[in-house]
Order: structure tokens, then sequence, then C-alpha cells
């Protein structure tokens, strides 16, 4: 696919690392911390005027060798886009001062790199936290910016990470009316305290992501009461070296529901160490070599878009909107992370976890695509079946029959439906593959007869 300029936009790859950066600093410390993003832009779009972006965070103090890393992104962007300069002001909670630097990553000297400003002293105050400024062109598609920067704010809430609150704030500059795009972190759900594991609060955030259609900050009126109606499936999997205290951890989460919708396709949402990434291929090659037709799905295809989404697309789609959201996210913050190879096995692990949840707990609507075809011919079925009984002269076999079906003497109408549902639920049962080499249980069961009346084996049984 060919990019759009706003998607090749710097500004938004520029954001992504330094908010990624700024959460990481926000896990290592011990304490609530809060994330604050704010933009400050011109009135009109057409301005000369420069867009001011501010990030800040109450963690840990930072290195300024993290920054470095963005060395490669700065000589990738245009000078008047940005001129690689950042202002950097930080304090650590053992720090008597809080200290500011110039940082322009344009400089090939490395002496000349940092500037040292002015340093102010705590007076004894304990705590701690960065703030990064910069300006960034103010151009056409600002506007594109802003929205892409909301949306992104969206999707960290739905992380729900714990004692971390997140803020958005955007200020026009000359207008009288500053807008607060502040995005509101309560659920429908009930407030989930700071020993809730990570995957309860993703599925709490995806509902709430799910039930606002994925793109607006209110959620939908029709939707909000339907949502004990919404299919979740989870799964986790990790790689975790007790002895290190450290490790790799996956969680999947998908969330269906049937609102009115004519898309064909997913958007799959991909977080790294809490924080919405685009996704590593080799986690987009097990989204496309997963067996869905085993769930009743059937994948048509499937790319990665120009922002990094795994977009998949479905032939016969059965449900109206289905999120996942993938997090792979490391024990420790900042630690060094693991290989494709082992980022694949997990996530493929955690896949077809929450796929084998969402079978398990919803059956009928998640048979395999062989399973669909046999319930097909379960009507017709069902009435030879029935037929065959009814319409026998024998009434002492229709009886026993009657009687193994669980329904009584007056109950002969029943015949059909009952048959009906016990034969689609033996298919559910037999559709997964843990399913496979157990005995499928009979529709009509009767003790084995005597040896001289025939096989000590023989069991009727349809």
């Amino acid at each position: 696919m060919a990019s759009s300029p706003s998607a090749s936009s710097p500004h938004r790859k520029l954001l992504r690392s330094l908010v990624y950066w700024a959460v990481q600093r926000c896990r290592m410390s011990e304490s609530p911390c809060r994330l604050t993003v704010s933009v400050k832009r011109p009135a009109e779009a057409a301005s000369a005027s420069l867009l001011g972006v501010s990030v800040s965070d109450t963690g840990v103090g930072n290195k300024l060798e993290e920054f470095l890393e963005l060395r490669v992104l700065a000589r990738e962007t245009p000078v008047e886009k940005w001129d690689g300069t950042l202002l950097i002001t930080t304090t650590g909670i053992n720090d008597e001062a809080i200290y500011r630097y110039r940082l322009n990553l344009q400089e090939e000297i490395s002496s000349a790199r940092f500037t040292k400003l002015a340093t102010t002293y705590k007076n004894h105050a304990t705590f701690s936290g960065t703030e990064v400024c910069l300006c960034l062109s103010n151009e056409a598609d600002a506007d594109d910016f802003i929205l892409w920067l909301v949306g992104f704010f969206h999707k960290i809430l739905i992380l729900r990470a714990p004692n971390l609150a997140c803020e958005l704030f955007v200020e026009q500059i000359g207008n009288a009316e500053s807008r607060n795009v502040c995005l509101p972190q309560d659920s429908e759900d009930m407030h989930h305290s700071v020993m809730a594991s990570s995957s309860d609060r993703l599925v709490s955030g995806l509902k709430d992501y799910t039930l606002s259609h994925g793109n607006t900050c209110d959620k939908c009126d029709t939707c909000i009461l339907n949502r004990d109606l919404l299919k979740i499936g989870t799964g986790a999997a990790n790689n975790v070296d007790r002895r290190k205290a450290k490790g790799l951890h996956v969680e999947v989460v998908i969330v269906i529901a049937r609102t009115a919708s004519d898309l064909s396709c997913w958007t799959v949402l991909y977080f790294e160490d809490f924080v919405p990434c685009p996704i590593s291929q080799s986690s987009f090659d097990v989204l496309v070599s997963t067996d869905w037709r085993s769930y009743g799905f059937k994948l048509k295809g499937g790319f990665i878009d120009d922002e990094g989404n795994a977009v998949l697309e479905w032939d016969d789609m059965a449900f109206a909107r289905v999120d996942i959201a993938i997090h792979t996210y490391l024990e420790c913050a900042m630690q060094e992370g693991q290989g494709s190879q082992q980022d694949r096995h997990l996530v493929r692990k955690a896949l077809k976890s929450a796929l084998s949840h969402l079978k398990a707990d919803h059956a009928g609507d998640f048979l395999s695509c062989h399973g669909q075809r046999v319930r097909e011919y379960v009507p017709d079925l069902a009435e030879s079946i029935a037929g065959l009984i009814l319409s026998s002269n024998d009434k002492e076999f229709q009886d026993e029959c009657i009687t193994l079906l669980g329904l009584g003497s007056d109950q002969e109408g029943l015949v059909q439906s009952s048959i009906c549902e016990k034969m689609v639920h033996i298919i559910e049962l037999n559709d997964t593959k843990e399913n496979v080499d157990d005995n499928a249980p009979y529709l009509f069961e009767c003790e084995k007869l005597d040896e001289e009346d025939g096989d000590e084996d023989m069991v009727f049984d349809f």
C-alpha cells in the first residue's frame, strides 16, 4: 500500500517514542504516577507558528542517554518539520535539584549535543519526574495529527495500567477557548483494585473500547444496554525466569459484539510494554497462520497498514464487530527484550488459548467450519429419526426411546426437538481438538446385551 503524507508523518513516531519512555519511567516507580501530554497550536492551521508539544511524567528521573535513541528518527525527519531539539527537565527522587538540558539530536559533534541549562534546587522536597518539550511544524495536517493523538491516548487507556493516570490537553493559542481533551478512565465495570491482573484490566478496557466503536470517547447507548452480551476470550503465556525475576509476558483478549456494521475486516490492537505500537512481523505471521477455520472463521487475507496496524480480512463474517488486543510486555521496565522466535511462540500460545476460551464458553457460535457443515444436516436427520420412532407399531419400542430421550409418555410432540438438541450438543462437544480422542456421547444408549443374545460389546446407538 502506498503511504499517505499523514501516515508517514514523523510527528507520530516521535510522540510514540516519547510516550513509550515516559510510561516505562512510571512503571519503574513504586508510587502512583501521572502521564500528561499537552499540545499548543495556533488558532489558524495556516499560521507559521510552531506546534508546541510537552510530554511529562512523574515516574523515576530519566537518563539522558535514553533520548539518544531518537537520533535515527531525527536524521529521517526534515529540518523544516523538526529541528531535532528537545528541552528536558528531570529530577530523581533522591536528587537535590531539578536539572534542565537542551539536546540537539541533529548535532553531529557529541560534545555540542548536550547543553546544561539553569538548575533549580528542590529545598528538601521529595518528588521525581521528567518533562520533554519540543516544537513541530504546524502543517496543514495538524488536525490529523491531533485526531491521531486522541486515538493513541484512547488506546493507552485500554490497558488501564496500574498506578498510572493519563491526561491529554490541546490548547489553541490566540483563541479564548482552550480545548481540554482529557480522556476519562472510568468504566462500566467495577473499579479494579491495584492488585487486579493486567489481563483483567485489559478485558475491562477492551470492552469499553468496543462499546465506543473504537473511534470515540463516547460509548454507544445501544451497545451499553447489551454489554452483558459481549463474547470474551482471554489467553496468556509467559517465559519468566524465576531466578532473575524477569521474562516476557503475552496476553490476548478477544471481544465480540453484534453491533451494526458492514465491516469485513478487523484491526488488531497491538501493545508493547503498556504502549500502543506497530505490530511486530513475528506476531503478524502468527495471526495469518492461525487455524481460524477450527473456530468458524474464514480468513481471506491480511496486511500491515501504514500505521503498523495488522488488518485481517474475512469471508462470511458472522459477527458485526470483533476486537483483538495483543499485549507483550517485559516483567521489568527497561529490561532487554527477547528474540522474535520466542515472541512468536508465546503469541501463538496466548492467541490459541483465547480462541479456545471463546469456544468453550460459546461453543455454538464458534463451531469449526466442518462442524458447521455437519450441523446443517441435523434438522433433517432429527426429523427422520423421530419419524422412525413415532411411526413404529411397537409401543414398547416407542416408550423406551422416549424414556431414553428424557421425555415423559405425554411428550411425544417433543421427540424431534429433543433429538435435534442432543445431536447439536454432541457436535459441539466433539468439535474441539481436545475431545477428539474421547468417546462421543450417544444419542440413545442402553445396557450391554447378555452374551447369549449377541456380542457383549454391542451397544444400540444412533
